[in-house]
Formats: structure tokens, sequence, C-alpha cells
């Protein structure tokens, strides 16, 4: 995770319409506490009278400089300051826009030579505000606060919440316009094989810890080749995606920690780690667990997730509804027939419940968009941001046009699949600067019934999410905000984390005796617990009030 001034949510790519998304970002995923629409009550097809106030003052250039976000532009021949949606920007304000969008490889480092020259363009949009915000400070940048006080139009999308998220905590000032990000479904959860819980437990979702471990050993002695249970190995993380779900029943991710009575407790030293990992334990002696749960890497999980009936992962919430989608359209006849949802929270926790469930996304993404001390004309500027949150961008980004990537029936707006999610209409949204890449959840989800194909499934998927969205909502943000750990504690996380991984790792697989274990953790608590979690506590302890006012609740638990 990239960290600025601020703590912030990672998101500098954003992926096709139509490809699943079965890898966390982070955000905790960001993800939306807005409700979904049912599948029949797609977006209505836009009024043709609305009218477009044009600013009266005379035409004029301006310059801009941003990122694609990783969405390659095709055709590559598409020329990036005069296209039809880029043309919409420049009508509403009254420009002549002229764009630099260096390669995503080359942007870091082609951002931070250009803040070094002194020559900035009128507007420009970065996803790193650490680097932005120095800028700011030193002249580069003005503060944008005044214009988003009388801007209707920017308010829309960007809340007061938003904007004092986005606030630079050195300065107190309003650097940019952020990119919303709470459009997306909320929280994370279970991401269950609910067609092995309907083969072998009759439909019922298990209600405890024993409940999910006894369902998969009726999977396990009914096709003896099956793995319920497989861990997917990310870089240093072994116990994340299949290997979080018995940490996360127990409320105690591995390379996470609680507040629990207003202390910062790091996980791997609570009881409910220890119980954890002697469920796991069991587990891998009864042949439940993965014997390669150490080593197994995405692509092998994958394997096993396709063809060997693994039950489960930990996963975001946004993920689902587009991996259901895949599997429907582009799956194996086998797989054609697995549903998938979101397990809904135990109801004989080991632990307190609000502990297991996956909390929301911080609101805004790094992303932003930032108006130059030295633009010849800031007004101006302004109305490019505020045509960057027009209706009309909106729409060509997320749902073309009439007759070419949607048709209309009865008033309402249906996709035509291929066409709206075709490989020439992606990177558009690296243009959804204000609405966010999570934006165009109607259009997305119309799509998605469509490739679903079965309405009683897509509203079993839709309402799994939806419930998770209710008690990620009940949890609040999973993060606190503007938290910054030392520069000495980042270096050492690595370490940090394979030294968790190492003496679980070693207890799961009956290595070291559970006694053996406890004196591990022991040892790593007395080397690395005041290190990594003092300085968290000392944020906490003096930012719980502002930290419940922005939504991250656990700061009062």
């Amino acid at each position: 995770m990239r960290k600025g001034i601020k703590q912030w949510i990672t998101t500098a790519t954003v992926v096709p319409m139509l490809v699943v998304l079965l890898a966390a970002c982070s955000s905790g995923g960001n993800t939306n506490h807005e409700p979904s629409p049912s599948p029949k009550e797609n977006s209505p097809a836009p009024s043709s009278n609305q009218a477009t106030e044009q600013p009266s003052e005379k035409k004029m250039e301006m310059t801009m400089f941003y990122s694609d976000s990783g969405l390659v532009v095709d055709p590559p021949s598409t020329d990036l300051s005069n296209n039809p949606y880029i043309n919409i920007v420049e009508e509403k304000a009254n420009v002549d826009l002229k764009v630099e969008v260096p390669p995503y490889s080359d942007f870091p480092t082609k951002f931070n030579l250009m803040l070094a020259s002194g020559k900035l363009p009128d507007i420009v949009h970065t996803y790193t505000p650490g680097e932005a915000y120095k800028a700011a400070q030193e002249g580069a940048f003005i503060d944008l606060k005044p214009y988003y006080d009388n801007s209707p139009i920017i308010q829309k999308y960007i809340t007061p919440q938003m904007m004092e998220l986005a606030k630079d905590p050195i300065s107190g000032k309003y650097w940019r316009i952020p990119m919303a990000y709470d459009k997306g479904p909320q929280g994370a959860g279970i991401y269950t094989r609910y067609d092995l819980v309907e083969k072998y437990n009759e439909g019922k979702w298990p209600e405890s810890v024993e409940e999910w471990i006894e369902l998969m050993r009726k999977i396990k002695k009914a096709e003896p080749n099956s793995i319920p249970m497989s861990t997917r190995v990310v870089g240093d993380y072994v116990f994340i995606y299949g290997g979080a779900v018995i940490f996360q029943m127990y409320g105690a991710a591995p390379y996470g920690n609680r507040i629990q009575d207003g202390k910062v407790i790091p996980n791997v030293v609570l009881p409910e780690y220890r119980a954890a990992v002697e469920t796991m334990r069991g587990m891998y002696e009864e042949g439940l667990l993965d014997k390669e749960f150490a080593t197994t890497e995405s692509e092998s999980w994958f394997t096993k997730w396709n063809n060997n009936n693994v039950l489960f992962q930990w996963n975001n919430a946004d993920q689902l509804l587009a991996g259901a989608a895949y599997y429907r359209t582009q799956g194996t006849e086998q797989q054609k027939t697995q549903k998938f949802e979101f397990a809904p929270p135990l109801k004989e926790s080991p632990t307190d419940l609000k502990y297991t469930i996956g909390g929301q996304g911080i609101p805004i993404s790094t992303h932003g968009l930032y108006i130059s001390a030295s633009s010849k004309d800031k007004d101006r500027a302004w109305k490019v941001i505020e045509a960057f949150a027009s209706d009309e961008l909106r729409e060509a980004i997320f749902w073309g046009k009439e007759n070419e990537t949607y048709t209309v029936k009865d008033g309402m707006r249906v996709p035509i699949a291929d066409k709206i999610g075709a490989k020439e209409r992606t990177w558009l949204k690296s243009l959804a600067f204000i609405y966010g890449f999570t934006d165009g959840q109607d259009a997305q989800l119309a799509i998605n019934e469509q490739l679903i194909g079965d309405s009683a499934y897509f509203n079993e998927v839709q309402a799994s999410i939806k419930k998770l969205g209710e008690e990620a909502a009940n949890v609040g943000l999973s993060s606190p905000i503007g938290y910054v750990e030392p520069e000495e504690v980042g270096k050492k996380t690595p370490e940090i984390i394979q030294a968790i991984n190492k003496f679980t790792v070693e207890a799961i697989m009956g290595r070291i005796s559970m006694e053996q274990f406890d004196k591990e953790v022991k040892a790593w608590e007395q080397k690395y617990r005041k290190f990594k979690y003092d300085p968290l506590q000392k944020f906490i302890d003096e930012n719980k009030d502002q930290q419940i006012a922005l939504g991250y609740q656990m700061a009062g638990w």
C-alpha cells in the first residue's frame, strides 16, 4: 500500500468491466453502502431535453496532465485531446483542452519531474497525494475549498465528508477534489461455493465454526479429491483470501489488530488467534486443509478453486457479482453450474461478532484533480473540473449511446453486453476523475444480470451482497483515517509478517507443539508489539473523537 501524508487506499489501477475480480484492494477494497437497485429497476433512459448552460467567456486553451490509471487506450491512435469524450468537457467548459498522458509505468517519474520543474499545466490529475500535497504546501497548487463550497455539480458526487478525508492534515488546505470511491458494494466476507452448501448441507448455511468444519467433512467424504480449504499465498501474505476464513471467523486475521476497551491489540496475541490455529491444525490432520497451503500461490489456488471443491475464501463484496457472471459465461460446463454467495455471519461466534465482520472502505481513492497556482485562468480551470463531473460525460463513460451500446425497452435501458463492455470502451473509466471507477453500478448490474441469465440466482447473489453492506455499515470504516506508520515500522513489515507466518504454519502443520507456539508468540510480542502498535495507540488516543466522527467507529470499541 502506498502511503503519503495520510494513509491512502491504493486505487491506481482499475479493471475491465467483465473481468472476474478475485483479488481485494483493499481496501479492504472499497465498496458501497447505498442499496443496490433491484434487477428490474435498471436506469431509465436519459432525458433528451436537458439544457446545458454554456460559459459566456471566450473559448480559451487550457492544459492538463493526467494518468491513464493503467487502462490502455484502444485504438492506440486515439487523440486524447480530441475525441467524443474529452470534447464533452471542452464544450461544457468552453475550452480547447490539450492533455498530456504519459504511459502508466512512466507516470510517477514524469509527475515528479514536472513538479520539480515548476512548470505545471492548468489542471493536474494524480493518484499520489503525498507528493502533490508536499508540492502544494510549497505553492504549486491552490486551495479548492472555496470553489467546492459553491459547486452543486461537484457536491453531487463529492460529499463534505469526502472533502474532509482529502484535507491536508499539515496545512489544513483542500488541495484536491478527490475521486469518489463509494459506489461499489461495501464490506468483506466469506465468499462461498453455495452449490456445495446446497448439495451437502441441504442449502442450510453453517451457523458455527464446527458446522463449517462438518460441511467440509461431508464434501471430502463424498468426493475424496476435494480440497475443502486452500490458501492463496500473495507475496509475504499466507493467510489472506482462502487462508483467512477460519481466522476471520475467530475475529483474528493474522496481520491485523483489534481495538478492545480502547487498547490496540495485535490479533496474533489474542486467545482467539490461538484457537483458530488449533482449529486449522485439526483440519490439516484430517485432510480438510490443503497439504500445500503454505506454498499455494494464485495460479495453483485458482486451479484448485475451479476443480477441487474449495469451499470458500475471504474477499471483498465487489468481487462477487463479476465473478458469478464470469463463471456463467466463460467457465467450463461444470463451472457454469457453480453458485457463489456470501455467507451470513455466524450465529454461534467464538468471539464478539463485530470483530468478525468486514468494515467499509474509505469513500475516496488516492486520485484527485488539482489546479495549479500558475494556471492562466483558475476560474476556467474549475469549469473543466466541473465538466468532468457532468451528467453527459458520466452517461458516455458508463452507458455509451442508445442503439450502439444499449437499447431502450419500456423506458428502461437494456445493455448490449458485448458492446458496452468492449475493449475499446475500457479506457473511458480513466476519465472518471470525479465519479470514480466504481460508479456506473446501474449499467454494471444490468450487464451482469444479463450475463448470469438466471434471475433467481442473480437475486440471491445481490441479496448476499446487500446483506454484507448492511453489516459493514454497522461496523463503520475498516481502517483509521490519516494514520501513517513510522517509516522504520514500514521497513520492518516484511520481517514482522514472515515471523507470524513461520510459527503459525509450523503449528498448523504439527511441526511444533502448541506450547512451543505460545513461546514463539510471546517472543514475537516482546520484539514487535510496542515497536509496531504503540504509535497507532498514540494516534487513536489523541484522535478518538475525530476518528469516530469520520466513520472509524472502531476507535470507540
